[in-house]
C-alpha cells in the first residue's frame, strides 16, 4: 500500500481519533535482551534493527493486537549524531530502512481492522543547538540524512518527537523541507514537544512560545506533547493547544510519574486511569491523536482503544493572535495598553554605546544593554550589528545566540542583508521579526527576505518605500502598503497578522518646510492602514520625529507623538521605553506645545526647545542629592533601596577608601539603620529587602578589588555522565550553571567510569564529584560507584542527578550505604544550592504558619509524651446530634484547580500583613491604605498577570473518602472489604477537657477525608531565579503569595468536599462541613504521619514527595485531613 497522503491524513484526523502505540524502550526492556542482541552496542536500541529485529517486531505486534492504529519505528536515535556514540554512524540508511520494513512486516501480519500507519520516530539527540552544543547546519544535515532514508523506505509520517529545544525543532523542519523538495513529494509531519514537570521544555520554553513559533509552519500537520510527565501534568498544556493551535493536536503521556523502586522505574498508573485521561482529552479538548510514552504497555493502549473506538474529537474554537516569541515565552503584538515597545538601543547605527561595544567585541556588554532595555519596559528588541568594516554575518552568529538565551525578549532582526538575516534566524529558537522589506528595487531583495521569513516562521516589518523613494503623504503610504500586502500574501502565503506596516517617521524640526507636516501625514497613514488591514499590525520608529532637538525636548515630543499614534491605532513602536514620559506627567501646556509642532501649528520647534531649556535648568536646581558627599550618597541609596548608578559611585569611593572599609563603615551601618526603621514600624519588609539588594550588588561590585582567598576544594566539581550512558544534556546544564556561579567544573564527558572520576578528583584537588545519567540502569551504576569510593576509602561529597533518579532512592538507599556525603539534585539549580551548602553554613528556612494554629517547634514531640487520661464523656457528646455522611466514592480522585479560583479565595489582609509584612504599625489608617494601594496591590497584580502569561501556579490536588473508625487515641482506616489499611495516632490534651482528634470520629463507622495539594514546582523555580538575580524583594513577595495560595488550595478542596457531601449548606468558611487539620501542628504534631497519608493517597501522582525529615516537596504544598463531625475544632494539647 502506498504511504498516506497529507490530504488523506488530515481527513482521517477529522473522522476519528488516531491511536498511536506505547513505549518502545519499556517493552524492549521486558524481554531480557543480552549484549549480543545489540551486536555489542549496549544501550543502542536502534542496533536491534540490525542484530535482533524479532525483538522489535514483538513490540510492534503487541501494540497491533491492542488495536493501535499507528506504529512508531525503532529509530528514535537514528541520526548519525546519536549513532556516532556507538560507532554506527555509517549505517544510518540501513538502520532507518530496516526499522520501516519491520513495522510494515508486523502490519502485514495483521490484515484486519482499520488502516495501520507507520510513523518514523525522529528523536532530539543529546545536543541542544540553543546552548551551542551543535550548529544548526550540522543538526539539520543529520536530520536530512535520516529523513531521506525514512521517506524512501515508505514511511507514512515524520514523527519529530520528544523535542527539548525550539531551535532543534526548527533544524528538523528545515531538513524536512529540503527532503520534500528533493523528493518531489511530502508526507504528514507531526511535531511532539516534551514539557518537564516544571511546565517548560528543557531549555526553558513554555507552551505559549511553542505554539507561537510553529503556527506559521503550515506543513506541520499536528502538534503534540509526549514524555517527561503523566497525563495529569499535561492537562493545562493540552488545554492551551486546544485553544491556540489551529491544526490537529496530539498527546502521548507517560504512565504517570515514575517511582524508583529498587533502582528501577515503576509507573503506577493503571490502564483504566490512563484511558480515563485520554477520553477526557478527546471529549473536552478535541484531541485528534493519543498514544503512550514511557511506562505504557499494550494493556494501557488496549484500554484506550476500547474507550475511544469510533469516537470523534470535540470541536475546538481556536483563538489566533498576532504574537512573536523569545526562546522562552510569547509576546503579543497587540499589547494592552498599546503599544508593544521595541527597544531601539541595541542598534549599532542608532546608539553610540552599543556601537562602541560592538567595535570592542564586547558581546557580554551588548547583551547587558539588551537586558537593560527589558528592565526598562521593552517588549521586543531591535538588534542591528551592520557597521562599516564589520563582518555582519559573523557578528550575528556570535551575538544572536547570547541574546536568545540571556534576554527573555523576542528579537527584531534589523538588517538589509539576507545572509545576515539567515545567520540570525539559524541562531534563535524564538519567533523573530525581520526589519525590514520594501519595494525600493521593485521587490528583488524583498523576495529573498520573504522566502527566509516563511521558511523560519518570522514576521515582517514592511516599510512604505517604493521605486520612487519614501512615501511622504498618507495616501501614498497606504498605496504602497497595499502593494506590499498583496505581494506577500498572494505570492508567499503570509497572513495579514504576520505583517507589520511602518508608515515612516520624519523629523519635524529640521528646518525643512516640506517636512513640517510629515508627522501629521504619518499619523493619518497609521489610521488608514489600521482601518484597511485590521488583522495586520503597524509600527513606527518614534524617535525620528524629534531628530535635531536637544534631549529634554526630544523626550517630550516623542512621548506626545507616541500617544497620538496609539490613538490612531499604532500597535508597535521602536523606542527607548525608559525615555518615554507618562502622559499624566506632562502638563497641558507642554502637551499643547508638542501637539502644535506635530500638527504644523508653530513652526520649527524653537518654542518647544526654549521652554524645555528653561524648565530643565529649574529642575536641575532642585536636585540636592548629587551635592551630597559620596559616602552619604551610598548610605542614602541603601536606605532608599536605589541601585541606580552604583558602579560609578563605588568607583568614586574606591579612590578614597578600601573596599572592606566601604562595606564596614557605609553599607553595614546603612543596613543597621534600615533594620531600626523596620523595628520601629517605619519601614515595611519589602522595602528592607530592596535595601538588601543594593548591599548585595555593592558587595559584588567591590569583590574583584578585595584580597583573594585560597580556593576551597568544595568549590571544585568533577562532573561526568556515568559509564554506559551517552546522555549529557542535564550534565551540560549543570556545568553551565555552576561555571557561571563561581564554581570550578571539570567536565569529563559521557560514559565515564569511576576510575576516571577518582583520578580527576585527585589531579584537580576537587572535593565534589557530580554524576549524571538518564537511563534507569545508570542509577545502579551510581550505587556501584559509591561502593567503590567506600572500598577505596576516598570519600568526596557526591551530587547525583538524572531523570530516572528520585530523592527517595538517594536519601533512603544511597545515603545509608555511602560513608561520605551524598546529595540528590533535582536540576541544575539544585546543584548550585547543594554546592552552596557544602561551602557555607546551612541556612534555616522558616515554614509559613497557617493562621489556624501555631506549629509544633520540636519534630520529635511524640504521642506518648502528650498522652493523658481519656474522658469517655467527650466522645458521646459529639455524636448525639451527628449523622455520618455517605461518601460519594471510595478511595482517591485527582482534582485540578485553576489559579483564578485560588485568587478568589485569597485574603488580601492575610497576604499583605502576615505573608508580605506590610504592617500598619504607627501609620494613620489613610496612609496605610495608600501604602497598600501603591505598593502591595500593584505587586499582587504583577504576579496575577505573570500567572496568566506563564501559568506560574500549577495547582493540583488529590483527595479521597476513606472508611474509618476510632480506636482510643487512634483513627484506623479500612478498605471496602473491612481490611485495615492504615492508622493515625494523635496526642490527648493533658488538661481538661482532655480532647483528642479521634474523639470526633465514630467508633462504629465513619468517613475521613484525606487530601494533599500543591501549587507546583514552577513557582519554586521562579523564586530561585529571583533570588539568584539578587531580587530579594520580589523573591519574598512571590514566596509569600505561593504559600498563601497553597493554603487557598487546601480551602478549595474543603469547599469541594462540602459541595459533594451537602450541596444545600452555604459555602462560607464558618459553615463548611467539618474541620481541616494538617500534620505538624499541635493537635496532630507527628509529621511522619504524612508518610501514611501520602501512601493512602498515592500523592506522587500530583508530583508530591517527602524528604527524609518528612517535609513536602515541592515546598509550597499542604496536606492533611478533614474530620466531618461538626463538633470538630482546633485545640492545643
Amino acid at each position: 500500500m502506498q504511504p498516506i497522503s497529507v490530504e488523506e491524513f488530515r481527513k482521517l484526523l477529522e473522522e476519528r481519533v488516531l491511536i498511536y502505540d506505547g513505549a518502545m524502550g519499556t517493552n524492549l526492556q521486558t524481554q531480557g535482551l543480552a549484549s549480543e542482541d545489540f551486536g555489542g552496542h549496549d544501550g543502542c536500541s536502534e542496533a536491534l534493527n540490525l542484530y535482533c529485529p524479532e525483538a522489535v517486531i514483538r513490540v510492534h505486534r503487541g501494540f497491533l493486537e491492542a488495536g493501535c492504529h499507528v506504529l512508531e519505528t525503532n529509530t528514535f536515535g537514528g541520526t548519525r549524531i546519536t549513532l556516532r556514540e556507538y560507532g554506527l554512524e555509517n549505517r544510518v540508511e540501513e538502520i532507518n530502512r530496516r526499522a520501516v520494513e519491520m513495522a510494515k512486516e508486523a502490519i502485514a501480519d495483521c490484515p484486519t481492522g482499520p488502516r495501520r500507519l507507520v510513523a518514523g520516530s525522529i528523536g532530539p539527540g543529546s545536543l541542544l543547538p540553543s546552548l551551542g552544543n551543535i550548529s544548526f547546519d550540522e543538526m539539520a544535515a543529520a536530520y536530512e540524512e535520516q529523513m531521506r532514508a525514512l521517506l524512501i523506505a515508505g514511511v507514512d509520517i515524520f514523527q519529530i518527537e520528544t523535542c527539548q529545544d525550539l531551535l532543534q525543532i526548527k533544524s528538523a523542519l528545515y531538513a524536512a523541507e529540503s527532503v520534500f523538495a528533493s523528493a518531489g513529494r511530502r508526507c504528514p509531519v507531526v511535531v511532539s514537544v516534551t514539557l518537564e514537570p516544571n511546565g517548560t521544555m528543557l531549555v526553558g520554553s513554555d507552551i505559549s512560545a511553542i505554539t507561537t513559533v510553529f503556527e506559521p509552519y503550515d506543513f506541520i500537520d499536528m502538534l503534540s506533547i509526549n514524555c517527561a510527565t503523566g497525563p495529569l501534568e499535561m492537562v493545562r498544556h493540552v488545554a492551551h493547544l486546544a485553544e491556540h493551535w489551529p491544526r490537529a493536536v496530539g498527546v502521548m503521556p507517560n504512565a504517570g510519574l515514575p517511582e524508583n523502586v529498587d533502582g528501577k522505574p515503576f509507573y503506577r498508573m493503571t490502564p483504566q486511569e490512563f484511558a480515563d485521561f485520554h477520553e477526557r482529552f478527546v471529549k473536552e479538548y478535541g484531541v485528534n491523536m493519543v498514544g503512550g510514552c514511557c511506562g505504557t504497555r499494550p494493556d494501557h493502549l488496549a484500554a484506550v482503544v476500547k474507550r475511544l473506538d469510533n469516537l470523534r474529537p470535540a470541536r475546538r474554537n481556536v483563538v489566533r493572535k498576532a504574537r512573536v516569541a523569545s526562546l522562552f515565552s510569547a509576546v503579543s503584538l497587540r499589547q494592552q495598553p498599546s503599544p508593544a515597545m521595541i527597544g531601539e538601543r541595541t542598534n549599532a547605527n542608532g546608539a553610540r554605546q552599543f556601537k562602541d561595544l560592538l567595535l570592542a567585541n564586547d558581546y557580554d556588554g551588548m547583551v547587558a544593554m539588551g537586558r537593560e532595555q527589558a528592565k526598562g519596559g521593552a517588549h521586543m528588541l531591535d538588534l542591528c550589528v551592520a557597521y562599516v568594516g564589520r563582518d555582519e554575518v559573523a557578528d550575528m552568529h556570535r551575538l544572536v545566540p547570547k541574546f536568545a538565551t540571556q534576554v527573555n525578549l523576542p528579537l527584531v532582526i534589523d538588517s538589509t542583508s539576507p545572509e545576515a538575516i539567515e545567520a540570525a534566524l539559524k541562531s534563535h529558537g524564538g519567533r523573530c521579526i525581520i526589519n525590514s522589506v520594501n519595494l525600493e528595487d521593485g521587490g528583488k531583495r524583498l523576495r529573498r527576505i520573504a522566502a527566509l521569513a516563511r521558511r523560519f516562521g518570522a514576521a515582517l516589518i514592511c516599510l512604505t518605500i517604493d521605486e520612487e523613494g519614501m512615501a511622504k503623504t498618507a495616501e501614498k503610504k497606504l498605496a504602497i502598503a497595499r502593494r506590499l500586502r498583496d505581494l506577500l500574501v498572494d505570492e508567499f502565503g503570509f497572513r495579514d497578522s504576520d505583517l507589520i506596516f511602518d508608515t515612516l517617521t520624519f523629523t519635524v524640526a529640521s528646518g525643512d518646510s516640506q517636512l513640517r507636516s510629515a508627522a501629521a501625514e504619518t499619523l493619518q497613514a497609521v489610521e488608514l492602514v489600521s482601518r484597511e488591514f485590521p488583522e495586520a499590525n503597524t509600527s513606527l520608529g518614534v524617535s525620528n520625529v524629534s531628530f535635531g532637538l536637544q534631549q529634554a525636548s526630544r523626550e517630550l515630543l516623542n512621548s506626545v507623538f507616541l500617544a497620538e499614534a496609539v490613538e490612531k491605532g499604532l500597535a508597535c513602536a521602536i523606542v527607548n521605553p525608559a525615555r518615554i514620559i507618562p502622559m499624566f506627567s506632562i502638563s497641558e501646556h507642554e502637551k499643547q506645545i508638542a501637539l502644535d509642532l506635530i500638527y504644523n501649528k508653530n513652526g520649527d520647534g524653537s518654542e518647544l526647545a526654549a521652554y524645555m531649556a528653561a524648565t530643565s535648568a529649574a529642575a536641575h536646581e532642585r536636585i540636592d542629592f548629587e551635592k551630597l558627599p559620596p559616602d552619604q550618597r551610598l548610605f542614602e541609596k541603601v536606605v532608599e533601596g536605589d541601585s541606580a548608578s552604583l558602579e560609578k559611585l563605588l568607583e568614586e569611593l574606591r579612590n578614597e577608601r578600601q573596599p572592606v572599609t566601604i562595606i564596614n563603615e557605609i553599607l553595614l551601618p546603612a543596613m543597621k539603620k534600615v533594620g531600626e526603621y523596620f523595628a520601629s514600624g517605619k519601614l515595611q519588609l519589602p522595602f528592607v529587602l530592596q535595601s538588601a539588594e543594593v548591599v548585595k550588588k555593592s558587595v559584588d561590585l567591590l569583590r574583584p578589588f578585595m584580597e583573594k582567598t585560597e580556593a576551597d576544594p568544595d568549590k571544585k566539581m568533577i562532573l561526568a555522565t556515568v559509564a554506559g550512558d551517552v546522555h549529557d544534556i542535564g550534565k551540560n546544564l549543570v556545568n553551565i550553571m555552576l561555571s557561571n556561579n563561581g564554581y570550578s567544573v571539570v567536565d569529563l564527558g559521557i560514559k565515564v567510569d569511576i576510575d576516571a572520576m577518582i583520578r580527576a578528583a585527585h589531579e584537580h584537588k576537587a572535593g565534589v564529584i557530580g554524576m549524571s545519567g538518564l537511563l534507569v540502569r545508570s542509577t545502579q551504576i551510581m550505587k556501584e560507584n559509591l561502593e567503590e569510593l567506600n572500598r577505596r576509602d576516598f570519600l568526596p561529597a557526591v551530587i547525583l542527578g538524572g531523570a530516572a533518579l528520585t530523592p527517595e532512592y538517594v536519601n533512603n538507599d544511597l545515603k545509608a550505604m555511602y560513608r561520605g556525603r551524598v546529595f540528590y539534585a533535582r536540576d541544575a539549580i539544585d546543584s548550585i544550592k547543594i554546592m552552596q551548602e557544602l561551602t557555607e553554613k546551612p541556612k534555616q528556612t522558616a515554614k509559613p504558619t497557617p493562621s489556624d494554629s501555631r506549629p509544633v517547634t520540636e519534630k520529635n514531640t511524640t504521642v506518648a509524651n502528650l498522652s493523658a487520661p481519656r474522658s469517655e464523656a467527650n466522645r458521646h457528646q459529639f455524636f448525639a446530634d451527628f449523622k455520618p455522611f455517605k461518601a460519594p466514592f471510595a478511595g482517591s480522585h485527582l482534582l485540578e484547580i485553576e489559579s483564578s479560583e485560588l485568587f478568589k479565595l485569597l485574603s488580601h489582609k492575610v497576604l499583605f500583613e502576615a505573608r508580605w509584612g506590610y504592617k500598619r504599625g504607627d501609620l494613620p489608617e489613610i496612609k496605610y491604605a495608600e501604602l497598600l494601594e501603591k505598593q502591595a496591590m500593584p505587586a499582587l497584580k504583577k504576579f496575577v498577570d505573570l500567572d496568566e502569561k506563564e501559568n506560574l501556579f500549577e495547582s493540583r490536588a488529590v483527595y479521597g473518602y476513606y472508611r474509618c473508625r476510632a480506636h482510643g487515641d487512634s483513627i484506623a482506616i479500612y478498605d471496602e472489604t473491612d481490611l485495615k489499611i492504615g492508622e493515625f495516632n494523635f496526642p490527648r490534651q493533658g488538661r481538661a477537657p482532655h480532647l483528642c482528634i479521634s474523639d470526633f470520629v465514630d467508633e462504629r463507622e465513619d468517613t475521613i477525608v484525606l487530601w494533599a495539594v500543591t501549587v507546583g514546582n514552577r513557582v519554586i523555580e521562579a523564586e530561585k531565579k529571583l533570588f539568584g538575580a539578587d531580587r530579594y524583594c520580589d523573591y519574598h513577595l512571590l514566596h509569600g503569595l505561593g504559600a498563601e495560595l497553597a493554603d487557598c488550595a487546601a480551602a478549595y478542596v474543603h469547599r469541594h468536599v462540602h459541595r459533594e457531601l451537602n450541596q444545600d449548606k452555604p459555602l462560607t468558611a464558618e459553615q463548611l462541613i467539618g474541620c481541616r487539620y494538617s500534620f505538624g501542628y499541635p493537635a496532630c504534631p507527628d509529621l511522619s504521619a504524612q508518610r501514611e497519608l501520602f501512601r493512602l493517597l498515592q500523592a506522587g501522582r500530583i508530583g508530591l514527595s517527602l524528604t527524609t525529615s518528612d517535609q513536602m516537596v515541592p515546598e509550597l504544598s499542604v496536606s492533611g485531613f478533614v474530620i466531618l463531625n461538626h463538633h470538630a475544632r482546633y485545640f492545643v494539647p
